[in-house]
Order: C-alpha cells, then sequence, then structure tokens
C-alpha cells in the first residue's frame, strides 16, 4: 500500500471488500484521502495494470451517457459501508441487530450446472406460488409453509451461482403476472442480499418477503388488475388497498417474521416521500422495505403488463439509476446495479457495429465487457454461424482502431427473437 499512487485501479484487497468501508469492489484511486484509506484496512492490495481499450473514458471522466452505471468506475463521494444500513459497527458488537452484511459467498457451480437445477427449482415454485394463491382465493387462508419450502432451494440456487435462476426468469414468462412477479421478485431481493452479504437465514426472509409483497393483489378486482389503460382515481385507489389487503391475509396467517411484514407494509413507500400508503421518506423506511420496494420496480419494468410495454433490463436499470436518491436509495441501487449486472445473462444487447447478441456470461469486475454470443449480423439478419465473443478480450476489434462494445441493451422479443432459443435447450 506505500506504493499506491493516484489513478491506479485497485483490483483486489487482502481483506473481504464487506470488511471496509469501499462499497465498490474494484475502483480507480481519485485523491489521498482513499490512499489513507487503503492503508488503515489494508497491507496491500492487488492493482490492475491493463490498460483501457480504445474509446474507454480515462479515470475522472464523464462516462458515456448510455450507461446507467460505470463497471469499474465511481465518484469517491458516493462510496459508502453497506454495513451502516444494518446498523453494524466493526468494533462493537449491536444487540438485537436486523441483519449482517459479514457473509461472503462464491460461485460454486457452473452456469450450464446450474442452469439445469434452477430450472427444476422454478418449477416447483411456480407449482407452489400457482397453488397457495388459488387456494388463498377459495378458502381465505394463506399457506405460508408451503412458499418457504419453495423459498429454500431458490435461495440454495442463488447462493451457487445467482446467474442461472436469474437468467431463467428474465426468459421465461407466465401467463399469470402476479405469480410471475412473486417468484421474480424473490430471485431478484435474494441476488441482492446475496451481493451485500446478508446471512443465510436474512436471505430465506428478504426472500420470502419479496415473494408475499403483491399478495393483496389476490383480493382485488381482476377487471382492474388487467385493465389495458390508464387507472382512473378510483380504480387506483383500490389498487393502492392491496397493501392493507396484504397485511390483512399475513397477520391472520400468524407467525410471519417482522421484516416481512416490513416488506410489504413499505414497498410502495419512496425514499423522498412521495410513496404510500403513509409518505415516509429516507431512513423512516425500514431497510428491507427501501430494498423491496427496488426489486418490484424492477421486476415491474422487465415484465409485460397489461398497461405498459416490457422494458430491457439495461433500461430499467438507467431509470433506477436515475431515481437514486430520489425515489430509491443510492447505494442500495448501486448494489442492486453491481448484483444484476448492467447487462444481465440471457439478455439482448447491440454492438456499436450494429450487431444484435445475447449475453452468456459476465466477468466479475468489467461488467460491461461480458461475452456474447453474436446471432445478428449489422443489417439485423440472423446469421448462419453463431460466434462466441469475449468483448474483454482487446484484440476482439472491428479493425485497428475500434473494438466491439455493447452500445444498448434490447427488450425480450426485439427483432423476432426468443432468447430461450437460442440459449436454453
Amino acid at each position: 500500500v506505500d506504493e499506491l499512487a493516484i489513478g491506479m485501479y485497485v483490483a483486489q484487497l487482502d481483506r473481504p471488500w464487506l470488511e471496509t468501508p469501499f462499497m465498490f469492489q474494484g475502483f480507480y484511486i481519485r485523491d489521498a484521502d482513499e490512499i489513507d484509506e487503503l492503508r488503515s484496512h489494508c497491507k496491500h492490495v492487488y492493482v490492475s495494470t491493463e490498460t483501457l481499450p480504445a474509446g474507454r473514458p480515462k479515470p475522472g471522466a464523464a462516462a458515456p451517457r448510455h450507461l446507467p452505471v460505470s463497471d469499474e468506475e465511481e465518484p469517491a463521494k458516493k462510496r459508502f459501508s453497506f454495513r451502516s444500513l444494518f446498523n453494524f459497527r466493526r468494533k462493537k458488537a449491536v444487540e438485537e441487530r436486523p441483519a449482517q452484511t459479514n457473509q461472503l459467498y462464491e460461485t460454486t457451480t457452473s452456469l450450464k450446472d446450474e442452469t439445469s437445477v434452477a430450472s427444476e427449482v422454478q418449477k416447483e415454485a411456480i407449482i407452489s406460488v400457482k397453488g397457495v394463491m388459488e387456494d388463498l382465493g377459495k378458502t381465505g387462508v394463506l399457506d405460508v409453509g408451503s412458499l418457504k419450502a419453495a423459498v429454500t432451494p431458490m435461495v440454495d440456487s442463488v447462493l451457487r451461482n445467482p446467474a442461472a435462476l436469474s437468467c431463467l426468469m428474465r426468459m421465461q414468462r407466465m401467463d399469470n403476472y402476479l405469480y410471475h412477479h412473486s417468484i421474480a421478485s424473490s430471485v431478484w431481493a435474494t441476488v441482492l442480499g446475496r451481493q451485500i452479504g446478508l446471512r443465510r437465514d436474512d436471505l430465506d426472509v428478504i426472500a420470502l418477503g419479496a415473494m408475499l409483497l403483491d399478495i393483496g393483489k389476490t383480493q382485488v378486482p381482476i377487471e382492474i388488475l388487467t385493465k389495458p389503460g390508464e387507472l382512473n382515481d378510483e380504480e387506483l385507489t383500490i389498487v393502492r388497498q392491496h397493501v392493507q389487503l396484504g397485511l390483512d391475509i399475513l397477520n391472520k396467517t400468524g407467525d410471519i417474521d417482522a421484516r416481512v411484514l416490513e416488506m410489504v407494509t413499505y414497498h410502495h413507500e419512496r425514499y423522498n416521500g412521495t410513496g404510500y400508503p403513509s409518505g415516509l421518506s429516507g431512513n423512516k423506511i425500514p431497510v428491507f422495505g427501501r430494498i423491496a420496494g427496488i426489486v418490484d420496480t424492477y421486476d415491474a419494468m422487465i415484465t409485460t403488463r397489461p398497461y405498459a410495454e416490457v422494458m430491457s433490463s439495461f433500461d430499467a436499470l438507467r431509470i433506477l439509476r436515475a431515481l437514486a436518491d430520489v425515489e430509491f436509495q443510492a447505494e442500495i441501487i448501486e448494489q442492486f446495479i453491481r448484483a444484476i449486472g448492467v447487462f444481465p445473462t440471457g439478455t439482448l444487447v447491440e454492438l456499436n457495429t450494429g450487431e444484435v447478441a445475447i449475453v452468456t456470461k459476465q466477468h466479475e469486475i468489467r461488467r460491461l465487457r461480458p461475452e456474447v454470443m453474436l446471432i445478428m449480423d449489422s443489417n439485423k439478419q440472423l446469421l448462419d454461424d453463431f460466434r462466441a465473443v469475449d468483448l474483454n478480450d482487446e484484440k476482439v476489434a472491428i479493425d485497428s482502431n475500434e473494438f466491439l462494445w455493447i452500445s444498448t441493451g434490447l427488450p425480450p422479443g426485439s427483432y423476432g427473437i426468443d432468447p430461450t432459443d437460442f440459449y436454453l435447450d
């Protein structure tokens, strides 16, 4: 650390990132204060000596406007110890803290191997959620035990390899939006919880809470939920009652973790106080509620709804990034983007050449330069032979002066492409 200098890219520490104030795993040193901070926590660090590809912004330069967040660069003022959200202190234990972000997880299975397992997990989750919600409609009783049983293997899969179940949820859609939204929100919450290092028992809680966010909508008239146009004031008031309706269901069920109730209660509250039902703002919204609002909003944007077109994950993350410290807490948004990936595995993208590709693998550090499979040429015609390309390989170039890079993400179905036809057997 005595050899550190401003402008160096710190790729790895000699201790877990979560044990330091540095929120982002990989960053450029911007000032002397950051060097002092690194020296206070580490004896040595690993510095990347790679040069940036042509066209990449230099440290301190403005990032291209089309990117929601850089994969390697972040202003020092945004760096933040995520543990503080959970009242975690390194030197002094906190009594009765609701969660700890001190668990580190490593990917232990390949995407290919985990996808086959995750596919079965997803099928069982669909059966469970569908059955529980149908029974709830008939009997008014929520079988939360069945949902807990469905959540456990989902969390297991995400811990082994978060990309597998995430990819499946993006690719495979269900006719019933509520069923899909319940399972997908649970996956996104678990992926985020894994990213920030929640303990296993806390991951089970956050996964269940996200699955139950809209349970109250089972009591809302279906003609309102499926209305293709904008809701009128009366209909909007009815829909917003789903929060209290959901709490009524859970309170009758009993034995529900308080944080699950928090997620259901506060998932429509917003950081700037513009949400409902109570108009709470900032830290008055419990952290699990703040997380719930983000995953609920993200999944709604990337899913086809009766009143809105489906959006690409890329565009959804751009919107969330724009709402950082407005409707949502910036630090959680940044971690969510890192957890999900700017260009997630299984999504469609367009390259700067106009070619269309499917993301097949992400890199841990250079998230904006994943591995892709080219499937369309620049004229948007299907290729006879699909070609695998690693955008992180600086040898991959259009010519001697310009490298391949992703210009934008594409929503599912773009150019008539169904990623499942290419990605899943």
